[in-house]
């Protein structure tokens, strides 16, 4: 089985990132931070398959 070089970490510090630039830039638009949290669930859903491969 062939492992996977994706590395989670850095996407959830990027998107953790992303979503304080936007807090930081004023009124964050709810279509935005929709995105975002769309993007974390998705993240979390990959992690977790992801995790369940290897067992």
């Amino acid at each position: 089985m062939k492992h996977s070089s994706i590395d989670f970490h850095k996407i959830s510090q990027a998107l953790n990132g992303t979503l304080e630039a936007i807090h930081g830039d004023g009124d964050p638009s709810a279509e935005a931070l929709e995105s975002l949290k769309n993007a974390q669930d998705e993240l979390q859903q990959a992690l977790s398959f992801s995790m369940s491969r290897v067992n």
